[in-house]
């Protein structure tokens, strides 16, 4: 069976992305917040997207990544290990490969 790891969701930012130099290039951070709809919880998430990911250069829409903009995001999920103060740390990363902006219906419709 082929494996697939992929995600699509729409939100909006809930704060401005925070920008740093990673190891291969440049780096965002970024939370979303999708509203399943009326009576509904919000899903906040977080999301990284690197310029360098693997063999593929991916362009971060700087000015996109503003708190309150609507958008598009699609990706795959990576496990992410860490290691502070002795102590180990895993999770997951929502990375980032496409990022698009929304108009206003469209979000509001998901």
């Amino acid at each position: 069976m082929k494996s697939v790891n992929t995600f699509s969701l729409s939100g909006r930012l809930t704060s401005d992305a925070r920008f740093f130099d990673g190891k291969n290039g440049k780096v965002a951070r970024f939370s979303i917040a999708h509203n399943f709809g009326q009576g509904m919880p919000v899903l906040f998430t977080e999301a990284v997207m690197f310029s360098k990911n693997g063999a593929k250069d991916v362009t971060i829409p700087e000015a996109l990544l503003k708190k309150g903009t609507p958008v598009l995001i699609s990706g795959y999920f990576r496990p992410n290990i860490n290691t502070k103060d002795g102590m180990k740390y895993e999770n997951t990363d929502m990375v980032v490969t496409s990022c698009d902006p929304l108009a206003e219906e469209a979000e509001s419709a998901s």
